[in-house]
């Protein structure tokens, strides 16, 4: 079974939780929510790590194929990289 999730549990929460706390300074101290284009920016940036921490899976990981399950979600969720299968013509 393939899996769609490539970030662990530990990851999920550091992600969502700074993502989270650098989207109220950026809406707050760049003035984001004014419409400051840096403030804005931070809070798009923060908003989608925000939304790879609750769907568990990172397109940039995926890309790298690197991955932070551990070995109890991997148990669970099945391995999230397996190397394709080659035909053999003989």
């Amino acid at each position: 079974m393939k899996s769609s999730r490539n970030i662990g549990r530990l990851d999920r929460r550091l992600r969502f939780w700074l993502s989270f706390l650098v989207l109220i300074v950026a809406l707050w101290y760049f003035n984001g929510a004014a419409g400051d284009p840096t403030g804005l920016t931070i809070s798009i940036v923060c908003g989608i790590f925000m939304i790879t921490s609750l769907a568990a899976y990172s397109p940039i990981c995926h890309l790298l194929r690197i991955h932070t399950l551990s070995e109890e979600e991997m148990n669970t969720y099945g391995r999230p990289y397996y190397p394709k299968k080659r035909l053999v013509e003989v």
